[in-house]
């Protein structure tokens, strides 16, 4: 069995700081790496020119006096500064850490050496195959041959090359009081979109209500109107009273669920919370609707651990489920077959509740089967009975369980809900 989750859904303010935090961050790490990059590459330039100074004093004092007293030369340059001269053959004709040259390899493959032959200079920093210590390496093509000078790679060295955090801790300030000048201005920006939205949107509700409230309303008034001027027999004047209390039902039912959902977004902790067993709440469920489904020959079946309980509120729960049952039985056809599956986890309780019914043929639909009065087609609800609130309540019932819902056309036929509820309301 596998059932899906509903990925998180973030805010719009949520969303608006993510693009932010996440344009901000590139933009910092590309400066951090720029201005790191191009620390390193100055400090090696001028350590490569350090270098270069030494190779010229050693190439003059060549020059004009041959290797005589070239070891007091080496004395005046800096301590622990490995002077190796190298013929063009790649033989080794002089290192003044090196007492016997035979032991030495030809030198004409090392790194340095390579790089010097091919750009006039090179360097390398790598561990010496003579006496494993570990250099900075830097060699200089001059005629033919090759004057290399190394240092000790110590922390010296490396101090030296390191680049400065100076810069960085700068950035990493600035970053942060950017991420908190962006947490502001989403967040006051994210309230302005919210109180535009959400006045747009209670203009737009109360449009619906209006709008579904005149249907039985007008429906009633006119009924009642012609049981009152016309000159009825009774059997059609108990035809028109029949009419106007159906349509009294259908706006009774329409307040309750308006109500139920004023009540879950307005007034969360009016709700009482207890343990609710699943597979109790099943049975119930199918004993209430027992005629309901024989009439359109629906079977429903459930596949539930037995100790599934949740802690949370018992006629949310139950409506979760009820609406999800009449909705199969107003849109679903007939003889078809419901099947609820379910697990859990540490925290959250996990239901697919599918049909193998006509499910829904246009896939635009399927995100918006949960806002309030919504119809696929027009006249459906009203045909079929019902507020047009039930998935609203549902979605609505799933978020105060601190759960997420979607829906999804099955492969082969049929309307698939996923969702997920906690089983401890009052756990973290």
């Amino acid at each position: 069995m596998g059932i899906n989750l509903t990925p998180m859904r973030f805010a719009y303010k949520q969303k608006l700081f993510l693009y932010l935090f996440l344009i901000f961050a590139l933009f910092t790490l590309g400066v951090i790496i720029f201005e790191r990059t191009r620390e390193i590459k100055f400090k090696t330039d001028a350590l490569r020119e350090k270098l270069d100074a030494y190779t010229e004093i050693i190439h003059t004092h060549l020059s004009e006096n041959g290797l005589e007293n070239i070891d007091n030369l080496i004395k005046l340059l800096p301590d622990n500064i490995r002077v190796t001269l190298i013929c063009k053959n790649g033989n080794v004709s002089y290192d003044n850490t090196i007492s016997q040259l035979s032991s030495l390899e030809n030198h004409f493959k090392r790194p340095e050496v390579v790089d010097a032959k091919k750009n006039g200079n090179g360097m390398n920093i790598r561990v010496s195959h003579s006496n494993n210590i570990k250099y900075l390496y830097y060699a200089k093509k001059i005629n033919n041959d090759y004057i290399r000078v190394a240092l000790p790679y110590n922390i010296q060295t490396q101090k030296f090359l390191k680049t400065d955090n100076l810069f960085l801790y700068f950035i990493v300030a600035l970053f942060l009081a950017m991420i908190l000048l962006i947490h502001l201005v989403t967040e006051s920006f994210g309230k302005s979109v919210k109180l535009f939205r959400d006045h747009k949107y209670r203009q737009e509700i109360t449009g619906n209500i209006a709008h579904e409230l005149r249907t039985p309303v007008t429906s009633i008034r006119g009924y009642l109107e012609t049981v009152l001027e016309k000159n009825l027999d009774a059997e059609k004047e108990q035809y028109f009273i029949k009419q106007a209390f159906n349509q009294t039902v259908v706006l009774s039912e329409l307040i309750r669920d308006m109500s139920l959902i004023t009540k879950i977004e307005e007034a969360p902790n009016s709700f009482q919370l207890s343990s609710v067993n699943i597979n109790d709440l099943f049975k119930a469920l199918k004993k209430d609707l027992h005629v309901s489904l024989e009439e359109k020959g629906i079977a429903m079946e459930w596949d539930i651990p037995e100790n599934l309980i949740i802690y949370g509120n018992q006629n949310l729960l139950y409506s979760i489920f009820r609406n999800l049952t009449d909705n199969v039985i107003c849109y679903a056809g007939e003889n078809v077959h419901i099947q609820i599956l379910g697990f859990y986890d540490k925290h959250f309780c996990h239901f697919s509740f599918s049909d193998n019914g006509i499910g829904i043929s246009d896939e635009k639909h399927l995100d918006r089967l949960f806002e309030r009065f919504y119809r696929i087609g027009e006249g459906r609800t009203r045909e079929s009975g019902g507020s047009g609130l039930g998935l609203s309540i549902v979605k609505n019932a799933v978020l105060f369980h601190k759960g997420t819902i979607r829906a999804r056309n099955k492969e082969n036929g049929g309307l698939e809900f996923l969702f997920s509820l906690k089983k401890e309301l009052n756990s973290v």
